[in-house]
């Protein structure tokens, strides 16, 4: 393959990575293990890595059992012995008076956390009710909800609070089935109030409340949810829930963390309000009675003392929980990590493509260990200025390009000559290597070499006897002649 093949083929590597790597799995899955290196603890994810909704990291390092900054305002229904209200427990028109003193005392957001039913009750009564609760600019009424074999459709107040399935990450069948509102005729509001659970009936009792529950293709709030959104100003359909994690309170605001039932994580512990006002002294109260009230919304809460258990358990924990979800002080500030500009992206994708196509030319070695140190770097590049700079980097297509130059110099191009391996040679051992006899060719003849050699033999002959006998003469000794 020609060289000149690399320059185009590492451009589309590049520009291809960049165009389609953002909101894929890989993309999100590199985002997680970056946000390991960021923060300590348990955290969350939210937002798709793009320009237009960039990953925001929420570290699920809070403690709900701690005293929240902000006490909510709580005015309480007490069994009133002094009887400045028509009955008690208090009737439509006694509830009538109560939000509308509220109203004189500028106080516009009211949360209701008794359900408003009554056995028998005049139109008149329930008229001037439902008069004042559309006189509020923002109210949210309250009732248990439980699961019947025969389903009853959702009322608008509960409807209109409710979130899409689709806001919702994770099982959502862990969520407890409602279909039903358990108190008949409850007043719920009309066209502008929200209404949220007080208790699900079906579900044992447990310190930490369930903040969702499912109800056809809704999911349905709980009372001290909805009042926390209205104290941040988030509609509901601005949250975002994940299940095991937390529900964050719109895309930038608070949020704490739950389990996989949608349950509030951990107890809230007891807290005393910040002021606990009986609701007979609403009636004479001074214009400014409330004007050092700044937690909204106005909690009214039912302490009477003929409340059966679980309403009485409702009451008692109400403030604590709300103040609990709507401490901003909860949870740490979350972490918006932005992208560069399309142009400073492209930009530096063209910078490493040029790079890497004029190393092209180094010798098959340089080339393996410059990928390596590449690599190397861009690692480091990411795991240190990210963290630091709460920027988004494109090191996802970058090493695209430093895999696809890999894979070139790997497969595509032939190794340069010389480097080519030797072959690989068995030793056989001596004692199994095949013998192979040598072949030797005749001799061709010779008669005048070998007559030769015929007298040389003999001559080595004589020369050979000769000495045997002058040896055998010297050793014998002389006889004397006589």
């Amino acid at each position: 393959m020609k060289r000149l093949i690399i320059l185009p083929a590492l451009a589309a590597a590049a520009f291809l990575s960049w165009a389609f790597i953002p909101k894929t799995p890989l993309h999100r899955a590199a985002f997680e293990i970056t946000a390991r290196a960021c923060t300590h603890g348990r955290f969350f994810i939210s937002g798709h890595g793009t320009h237009t909704e960039p990953f925001i990291l929420h570290a699920l390092e809070n403690d709900s059992r701690k005293v929240p900054s902000e006490l909510p305002t709580v005015v309480s229904l007490t069994d009133d012995p002094e009887g400045f209200f028509q009955s008690s427990p208090p009737s439509p028109v006694d509830i009538a008076i109560i939000l509308k003193n509220l109203i004189r005392l500028k106080q516009d957001a009211i949360a209701i956390g008794t359900p408003l039913a009554w056995q028998a009750s005049d139109t008149i009564s329930l008229t001037a009710l439902d008069q004042q609760l559309d006189a509020l600019p923002s109210v949210i009424t309250s009732a248990p909800l439980s699961r019947n074999p025969i389903p009853s459709p959702i009322p608008p107040a509960f409807r209109r609070a409710s979130i899409s399935p689709a806001q919702v990450h994770g099982d959502i069948s862990q969520l407890p089935i409602v279909n039903r509102v358990s108190i008949p005729d409850v007043i719920l509001g009309n066209k502008t109030s929200l209404a949220g659970f007080t208790l699900i009936e079906s579900e044992p009792s447990n310190p930490t409340p369930h903040l969702l529950a499912r109800w056809d293709d809704r999911c349905v709030l709980s009372f001290h949810l909805l009042a926390a959104l209205d104290h941040f100003q988030v509609p509901p359909s601005a949250i975002e829930v994940r299940l095991g994690e937390a529900i964050a309170l719109g895309r930038n605001g608070p949020f704490f963390p739950i389990d996989q039932y949608g349950r509030l994580a951990s107890p809230p512990s007891a807290i005393a309000e910040k002021i606990n006002i009986p609701a007979t002294s609403l009636i004479d109260a001074p214009d400014d009675f409330l004007s050092q009230t700044t937690f909204k919304p106005i909690l009214l809460r039912n302490d009477l003392s003929a409340s059966d258990a679980a309403a009485s358990g409702f009451s008692k924990s109400l403030a604590g929980i709300c103040a609990t979800l709507a401490d901003p002080s909860s949870s740490p500030r979350p972490r918006i990590f932005s992208r560069l500009p399309d142009y400073i992206e492209i930009l530096i994708l063209a910078a490493i493509v040029l790079i890497i196509a004029g190393l092209s030319h180094h010798r098959y070695l340089r080339k393996k260990i410059t990928l390596v140190v590449m690599l190397g770097i861009l690692l480091v590049i990411h795991f240190t200025l990210i963290p630091a700079t709460d920027t988004w980097l494109p090191t996802l297509p970058l090493l695209a390009t430093v895999a696809t130059y890999g894979a070139i110099i790997l497969i595509a191009i032939p190794k340069p000559a010389g480097t080519a391996s030797p072959p690989i040679s068995y030793p056989i051992p001596p004692d199994t290597a095949p013998t192979i006899p040598e072949l030797v060719p005749p001799a061709k003849k010779n008669p005048a070499r070998k007559t030769a050699r015929k007298k040389a033999l003999k001559k080595a002959k004589k020369s050979a006897k000769k000495p045997k006998k002058q040896a055998a003469k010297k050793s014998s000794p002389r006889v004397p002649k006589n």
